[in-house]
């Protein structure tokens, strides 16, 4: 018999102000049914099935079904029908189309409790053909104990192989050609078998997505390309193994902390054109501004007045593509310098390099990122020159930095190249711990350190150019993306401090003055209607930002005992204890502390006055307790005296 039920938002979610205070936005959050066939589970949506789990183990994340445009990015769909029968099992059938109708899409589902997902879809024109990227089925594999696995691989000559998922992230494909896959987790095991299409898999870690991709058509098929007639793919997953049986628990860990020789990572404010507060503001913290500027710019009196007020400024230098590299960073250390500023460290690339090149090539014409190390060096004697990228992990690990040559390596990070879903969003703090130990390898045991790392995206190196996003909604390969300005941003800002444990990242910035990435709020940024924001002075982000920078550089926190779903971040600061605990699932959670702690919490009550005030973490009350409870992507702010203090 099957089972399902709507997730539901928790009581009052639908209200306007509650869900701009977690999200930044009034758009609805996506909902799923939870399907149960005996021992197979999964979330259902109109975008896909995710969570794809036999016996209680999670063997597929996703099966979707996007089609692309010619810039990558997802065509909105237009559902016609759906009908879903809940009778012995579960099927689904959908009739949808994209492009104002010029492709009309119906796929068929049916799910049984002997362990099998079929999925069947037909693509069919309407009058010409239809131009897309990439149009069909597309599988997730999770990462959480995949990774370094043993894959089995069929061919579509009828051949096999035994292969690896690979550990560290590969930036090319690990697996071509595949008409079938065969993997376990556990005791469980999932085979899939693939017809209609050329299947090949991406290690899609590269873009903090939480999985493995197997996906149509190759990448080796030329782009953009027609759909000329009604085209069919289908996709057959067999689940087996049986259930295992587990103690059980003796109830919930406490949470214990203990101090470590590491150090807590320096916190920076990115900073460029538009991005400087228009009026006067609260105090900023920061330990560095990160400026990117190009030579030239006109508005750099006022980046460097604004970075003058802190101790370091770290430099990126986008140089246009015909502008002689050697000229052009030569008269941007002279304009800096007649502005007072002395760059502690500089990247620096060509502008074509801000976008993204298959490992094979082709590669641009004229210097490459390390063929301009010596020339930053001449321009820049005293400062330490920067190997890497200023976009996403991907393009660091296409186009690798001379580590022979550079002084500490980079890169920026964005969860929304692929998905814009909250899930999906979350899913990718999964993938950071593996990002920062793949990137930490390159640097060679250079120092690393994170550029921008924020939810929207800075700009495209897959596409002509950002997507607008004026309706404020999450969307992939957006700059401005609204839940940066709610509880969600501040609590994925802890994510990523958290995932940072056990890694060598020494520094990053969690965002920027004002503009798209800004901890501040200003009055004609992002007005919502219906929305009075006139009391706002700062983001939720802020305070995090704040009580990050207080414990940069000094001794860092590990924690034990910390639940799932539960972001936990700290250092030891002049005999205080300092903690972060943030949501980061889609759910209440609770925290039961080893000792007692002063607690401050961070969530839809307590936001009105802490955006109204810069100064909140210092005036408004604090509990004292061992229990910290956690409503949705809340964060609690902690002090816990030390040991004999």
């Amino acid at each position: 018999m099957c089972t399902f039920s709507v997730v539901l938002r928790e009581q009052g979610m639908e209200q306007a102000d509650n869900l701009l205070k977690l999200y930044g936005t009034s758009e609805s959050r996506q909902v799923f049914r939870r399907v149960s066939v005996g021992p197979l589970s999964f979330l259902y949506s109109q975008e896909g099935l995710r969570r794809i789990s036999w016996q209680g183990t999670e063997l597929v994340r996703a099966l979707a079904w996007p089609i692309r445009d010619k810039n990558w990015g997802t065509y909105p769909v237009e559902i016609h029908e759906e009908t879903i029968d809940d009778g012995d099992g579960f099927e689904a059938h959908l009739t949808f189309s994209v492009g104002n109708g010029r492709l009309v899409c119906s796929l068929g589902i049916r799910a049984s409790g002997a362990g099998e997902v079929l999925a069947d879809l037909v693509m069919t024109p309407q009058g010409k053909a239809f131009s897309t990227n990439r149009a069909g089925f597309t599988v997730l594999h999770p990462i959480k104990g995949v990774a370094g696995a043993p894959l089995r691989v069929a061919h579509a000559d009828g051949s096999s192989e035994t292969a690896t998922f690979p550990e560290q992230i590969l930036p090319d494909q690990p697996v071509k050609d595949i008409s079938g896959l065969g993997y376990g987790v556990g005791e469980q095991r999932v085979d899939i078998v693939f017809e209609g299409e050329i299947f090949e898999m991406e290690d899609q870690r590269n873009w903090s997505d939480a999985s493995y991709k197997t996906y149509c058509v190759p990448l080796a098929h030329p782009f953009t390309y027609d759909i000329t007639e009604p085209t069919r793919q289908s996709v057959r997953m067999t689940f087996s193994g049986d259930a295992v049986v587990t103690a059980e628990g003796s109830g919930q860990a406490e949470l214990r902390i203990d101090a470590t020789e590491r150090r807590a990572p320096d916190v920076g404010l990115a900073l460029e054109s538009g991005w400087v507060p228009r009026s006067s503001v609260p105090a900023l913290y920061a330990s560095y501004v990160l400026l990117r500027t190009s030579p030239g710019a006109g508005d750099l009196a006022e980046l460097t007045a604004f970075a003058r007020n802190y101790s370091a400024v770290d430099l990126e230098v986008v140089l246009p593509d015909t502008m002689p590299v050697e000229d052009g960073l030569r008269d941007l250390a002279r304009a800096l310098a007649s502005q007072g500023i002395a760059p502690r460290r500089v990247i620096a690339l060509r502008e074509v390099y801000l976008g993204s090149h298959q490992p094979v090539g082709p590669w641009p014409e004229g210097p490459s990122p390390n063929d301009m190390l010596d020339a930053v060096r001449a321009a820049f004697p005293d400062a330490s020159v920067g190997g890497g990228m200023m976009t996403n992990f991907t393009e660091l690990n296409r186009c690798r930095p001379d580590t022979e040559r550079c002084d500490y390596v980079t890169h920026g990070l964005t969860p929304l190249v692929h998905a814009g879903d909250d899930l999906s969003v979350l899913e990718t703090l999964e993938t950071l711990p593996q990002i920062f130990a793949s990137a930490g390898a390159l640097a060679n045991s250079r120092p690393y350190r994170l550029g921008l790392a924020s939810i929207g995206m800075r700009s495209n190196p897959y596409g002509a150019a950002v997507a607008e996003n004026p309706h404020q909604v999450r969307r992939t390969m957006a700059r401005i993306d609204p839940r940066h300005r709610g509880l969600f941003g501040a609590a994925y800002a802890t994510g990523v401090l958290a995932a940072s444990e056990g890694s060598t990242v020494e520094a990053l910035c969690l965002g920027a003055p004002a503009g798209p990435f800004g901890v501040l709020h200003e009055t004609a940024d992002y007005r919502q209607e219906g929305y009075d924001q006139s009391e706002r002075t700062v983001y939720p982000l802020y305070h995090v930002v704040r009580a990050a920078c207080a414990m940069a550089g000094h001794p860092r926190l590990e924690m034990t005992g910390v639940p799932e779903g539960v972001a936990g971040y700290g250092a030891s600061v002049d005999g205080m204890n300092l903690l972060l605990l943030a949501n980061v699932s889609e759910k209440p959670q609770q925290v039961v502390l080893a000792e007692a702690a002063n607690i401050l919490h961070l969530d839809t009550d307590s936001f009105d006055a802490a955006t109204a005030s810069a100064d909140w973490l210092d005036i408004a009350t604090r509990s004292q307790g061992t229990q910290v409870d956690l409503p949705l992507f809340s964060v609690a702010f902690l002090k816990v005296e030390t040991s004999g203090n």
